[in-house]
């Protein structure tokens, strides 16, 4: 089965289609009305209010026609934050602990029966192996001090390379607990990242920045970026925007995708 994955809210929303990267957005053909002729991997920028969204049957998001995340976005990009009901602001410990109990659910239930059905040979060495890149990533964390405290690797099995999603859980005395996740997309898996929400872009390469902030200056910071291999989340209990931050965060994400880039 085809999937591919929606970048609305900072978050990744299964779907069932997939079509190849591009720079700009397409505003004539929308992904969720027409199949596309050819099956790439990738990414692609799609302006979902100027096309409007028709559902199939099958098609799951729940989400997809609520624009509230466009305000976040637009008001991130003006005023470098958006002021939010303390509700919206993420406990990061919480996050984190949703993320442990979901992978010892995945380990129980769903990954013996995945593995059962894969080679010896990849029963037996990529039973713990992300299908993307970690060599750069674990380099950058190195280079900029990050303790790990937790790497978790699940979602969909590529034959001969591993997972398709890495979630790791980091910490340095700059940006303090930090969620890194990583999609890695196969030939028949991409995302769709919505045009209108578009505000930062990681060496060209389209992305959704989020930094919510309430009235008592709790803060949480997501940024989901995607580019024809990977997509690509971090989030933080910090403005990443406050002076002294948004030099360091840019670095981060730069050396992550640019280092990612040479080695392959």
């Amino acid at each position: 089965m085809k999937k591919c994955n929606v970048i609305f809210n900072a978050t990744l929303i299964a779907v069932f289609s997939v079509v190849a990267f591009a720079n700009e957005p397409d505003l004539n053909s929308n992904p969720f009305l027409v199949e596309p002729s050819t099956q790439q991997q990738g990414a692609q920028v799609f302006s979902f209010t100027e096309t409007p969204i028709e559902l199939h049957e099958n098609d799951k998001i729940n989400t997809a026609q609520d624009t509230g995340y466009l305000r976040l976005a637009l008001e991130t990009k003006s005023n470098g934050f958006a002021l939010v009901d303390t509700s919206q602001i993420k406990d990061i410990e919480k996050v984190i602990a949703e993320h442990k109990n979901g992978h010892e659910l995945f380990l129980r239930s769903l990954k013996p029966e995945i593995m059962a059905a894969q080679s010896i040979a990849d029963q037996t060495n990529l039973s713990q192996q992300f299908a993307g890149d970690t060599v750069s990533l674990d380099s950058i964390l190195l280079q900029q001090e990050f303790i790990t405290f937790s790497r978790m690797v699940g979602g969909n099995f590529i034959a001969g390379s591993g997972w398709d999603q890495l979630t790791q859980v980091v910490k340095n005395d700059t940006f303090g607990t930090v969620i890194i996740k990583m999609f890695s997309f196969s030939q028949s898996s991409g995302v769709y990242i919505d045009a209108d929400a578009v505000n930062y872009y990681v060496n060209s390469n389209p992305g959704i920045l989020y930094v919510l902030k309430d009235n008592s200056d709790n803060v949480y910071t997501s940024l989901s970026w995607a580019d024809e291999n990977q997509s690509y989340f971090i989030g933080i209990e910090k403005n990443i925007n406050d002076i002294g931050l948004k030099w360091r965060f840019e670095t981060l994400i730069t050396s992550m995708w640019l280092y990612y880039k040479v080695i392959k």
